[in-house]
């Protein structure tokens, strides 16, 4: 599990790190998280400088940013945030939190946002005027906080050095930054916080970016600085947040172990598969009978079989094999080449174009995904305007049994974890993606518990949790695991529960209005 282990935070225009006191404070005394601010080219001990072109400001800002952690950036520090947070390599940014920053900040092509002409007339008054211009940009910032009087007195009560270069240049990169597509395409955990009586950034901003996929929280009571008059419950928010990305990664499965699972079982998978298929059918049945997709991602695609019903069903589409495993492609290649394309790639980092793909179909692969928000987000990345999701995956009550009596056994880890609908349905409408989320229960009957076992095995669903003992299981840990699974034989066999989860989703309004 990678921790957390910094939070970095970059002040907005007209800012410095003084601004982030109030926050700091509380999370010193509620944290272990070290705590670290980055001042901006032009700005406060930064002063100095000038401010550089984008590329070069985003390189020197990625360079003092330590490993492991998650980034805060307050409006124009926030929307660069955004460009880092895109860009950042795996393990250098974990999470980002952007605070009173629009994706842009001036409204256009559709967009809401500051008007032009009054950001027009600021950028030309600030030129004029830079002292003066600043007074007014502190109470442009408190403007529809509760606590306006006091913090519009404790931003004044700290005069800048303006350097009027860098600051009108800083001012332009405000206005150029477009981040729309930067937000849908984000890999790690964001949120995103907003006062919801802000004068600089309209509250229709924050709601377009929710429709957009990205997580929201509106301040009560908050202006454009919720971290300087709602420390607390800004700093609430950056908690959950850390918490709620430590606990994804925790993940249970080591990724390149399920690939290796999976290449090996691929010769045994098709004789031991019986639910698999089964599932595949009834998944491609919900695709209706008057659509025809252009082009299909078979997700998690295996040995081709979903890719042949595919074929069979949509004789004229694209089709694109993906899959974790390279030798479940080598054998889809061999025994059932029906995909124009195979690909090996994490369903979690799909390397395929934005707006590609009309129907993304997964049956029984997507149960070895935890980052449900990366997952989703890069399925509405992908997915076309009216393009729709059909997913099949399995859900924690699968081998129920098997469990139950492991657990009379050890306390040990010897059953696959997997995720419950409930989390599915919640990634899923939080992405933008809309429709019908249901689970059902499979009864299975094995003649022993070794017929099982083999099965697993076969289908390389075997015990590959990251908790499992890594040493042999002995002889009478199996025997007594048997016997207790023994107390539970019906008049057919042992039974054998899998909880499979069916997704029917379809790109939301806010995505086809995109």
């Amino acid at each position: 599990m990678t921790k957390i282990e910094h939070l970095v935070f970059l002040h907005g225009w007209g800012g410095d790190a003084h601004l982030w006191q109030p926050l700091l404070e509380i999370l010193a005394g509620r944290t272990e998280v070290r705590l670290h601010c980055i001042e901006l080219p032009g700005f406060a001990a930064q002063g100095g400088e000038d401010w550089p072109p984008l590329e070069t400001l985003l390189q020197k800002l990625y360079r003092q940013l330590p490993a492991n952690c998650v980034l805060v950036g307050h409006s124009l520090g926030g929307m660069l945030a955004v460009r880092l947070a895109a860009a950042a390599e795996q393990d250098k940014i974990l999470g980002l939190v952007t605070i009173a920053a629009n994706a842009r900040f001036v409204e256009g092509d559709g967009w809401p946002g500051m008007a032009e002409a009054t950001f027009a007339d600021f950028s030309h008054a600030f030129t004029a005027a830079p002292e003066s211009t600043w007074q007014r940009f502190c109470s442009l910032q408190t403007r529809g906080d509760s606590a306006m009087r006091t913090l519009l007195k404790t931003l004044k009560s700290r005069k800048p050095q303006i350097n009027s270069g860098a600051w009108r240049d800083a001012l332009r990169c405000l206005a150029e930054l477009d981040n729309r597509q930067h937000l849908a395409n984000l890999s790690v955990p964001a949120l995103h916080l907003f006062g919801d009586g802000d004068a600089l950034v309209p509250i229709e901003a924050a709601r377009a970016i929710e429709a957009s996929g990205s997580k929201v929280a509106l301040i009560p009571g908050a202006g454009h600085l919720p971290h300087c008059s709602r420390a607390e419950s800004t700093a609430e928010y950056l908690l959950e947040l850390i918490g709620r990305i430590e606990s994804a990664q925790a993940q249970p499965f080591d990724k390149l172990a399920v690939a290796r699972s999976f290449s090996r079982a691929a010769q045994s998978y098709d004789d031991c598969a019986h639910l698999q298929r089964a599932v595949c059918r009834q998944l491609l049945a919900e695709a209706g009978e008057h659509w025809m997709p252009c082009t299909i991602l078979d997700l998690g695609s295996g040995t081709g079989f979903g890719s042949e019903l595919l074929r069979q069903r949509f004789p004229q589409a694209q089709i694109i094999a993906l899959d974790l495993a390279e030798g479940m492609l080598k054998f889809a290649r061999a025994r059932r080449p029906e995909a124009d394309g195979y690909i090996a790639a994490d369903a979690e980092q799909l390397p395929l174009a934005a707006g590609s793909i009309d129907l993304v179909f997964s049956s029984m692969a997507l149960q070895w995904c935890y980052r449900l928000p990366q997952l989703f987000a890069q399925l509405q990345r992908v997915l076309a305007p009216e393009g729709r999701c059909l997913l099949a995956t399995l859900g924690p009550k699968t081998l129920l049994e098997l469990k139950q009596s492991w657990a009379q056994v050890d306390g040990g880890v010897h059953v696959n974890q997997f995720l419950p609908a409930a989390q599915w349905r919640e990634a899923a409408l939080h992405s933008g993606l809309a429709g019908a989320v249901r689970d059902e229960l499979r009864l299975l009957h094995f003649d022993s518990l070794r017929q099982l076992m083999r099965e697993l095995k076969g289908v390389g669903a075997h015990n590959i949790n990251r908790a499992a003992d890594k040493g042999m299981t002995g002889r009478r840990k199996l025997q007594r695991l048997s016997t207790a699974y023994e107390d539970r034989r019906e008049e057919r066999g042992l039974p054998v529960t899998y909880e499979v989860i069916y997704m029917n989703l379809a790109a939301s309004g806010a995505k086809k209005a995109g």
